[in-house]
This record gives structure tokens, C-alpha cells and sequence, in this order.
């Protein structure tokens, strides 16, 4: 595969003057000029009125567009020199609209990492701060009930 991979990544983000249009419409610019710094650590959330540009920003984050001008950098090395692949296995995103599977908590937690040990699971939990919401309901981690798994994982996502 190509492209760089980083030995060390510390997670700051960067985008300097990107501008964006969508392929299918490139007379309709979404971002211009647009910079943004996210420092490593920290959690950020994109908010904005519907049409703002806060997909068009993760997307071209996981670069599933290139911008037209300006750069984006992850620890100072642009996105297209690194290996999408590797990429794209760096971060986690919860969409706007989460899907969540008619299975298990524990499976939905696994969801991407099939080979998770249940150990990674719970740190997992934990460091969301539902590990102890989960483990008050009378199933913990298997629960199934599709219902309440939904409503365990809606509430990881707002309280987590």
C-alpha cells in the first residue's frame, strides 16, 4: 500500500486554508479559507446549522474528498502523504446518526474489532464512563434486548 505511516502520532490536526466543493456540484464552494487547529487530546464537536460544512470537514479529515486548495495536516505531515488505509484506522466517529446493532453491548462495542478481548471491552467502558451504567443492568455487557441496549449506548454517547 501507499503512503506514510507514522511511527509516532500524537493526534494534532489541522486544517490551513482548505477550501471545498463537492465534485458534484463544483460551483458551490463549502469551505473557503477555512482553518481550524484541533491540539492531541483533545475531544472536539463540530456544531452547526444543517449545510454548515460539519460532515464536509470529517470527510475530507478521512479523506474521502481531497480539498481544492489549502492542506490538512495530521502532526504536521499532509493526509494525502499518509496511508489511507492506516488513515482511516487512526480515528472513531460517532455520526450524527449512529447505528446500533440488534446484538449484545458487548458486540456493538466490538463492532470494528472483532477480536477484542471482553478486557478491552470494559476499558473501553470505562474510559466512556459507562462501564458502571452497564453493569447496572441485570445482563451487563449482555444485554440483548435490543430496546435496552439501544438506550445503554444512546447514553454512552451523550454522558460518555
Amino acid at each position: 500500500m501507499e503512503g506514510q505511516i507514522l511511527d509516532k502520532m500524537t493526534g494534532e490536526i489541522e486544517f490551513k486554508r482548505v477550501e471545498f466543493a463537492y465534485p458534484s456540484r463544483p460551483e458551490c464552494i463549502i469551505l473557503k479559507d477555512f482553518s481550524l487547529t484541533i491540539p492531541r487530546w483533545k475531544t472536539v464537536a463540530l456544531m452547526g446549522g444543517s449545510g454548515s460544512g460539519k460532515s464536509t470537514v470529517i470527510a475530507l479529515l478521512q479523506r474521502f474528498y481531497d480539498p481544492l486548495a489549502g492542506k490538512i495536516l495530521l502532526d504536521g505531515v499532509p493526509i494525502n502523504k499518509l496511508q489511507l488505509k492506516w488513515l482511516r484506522s487512526q480515528m472513531s466517529l460517532v455520526n450524527q446518526e449512529p447505528a446500533f446493532f440488534a446484538t449484545t453491548i458487548e458486540e456493538n462495542i466490538m463492532f470494528g474489532k472483532e477480536d477484542a478481548t471482553m478486557e478491552q471491552v470494559i476499558e473501553a467502558a470505562k474510559a466512556s464512563n459507562a462501564h458502571n451504567f452497564i453493569c447496572l443492568l441485570p445482563q451487563g455487557y449482555y444485554t440483548k434486548d435490543g430496546y435496552k441496549c439501544t438506550m445503554c449506548l444512546l447514553f454512552i454517547l451523550v454522558y460518555g
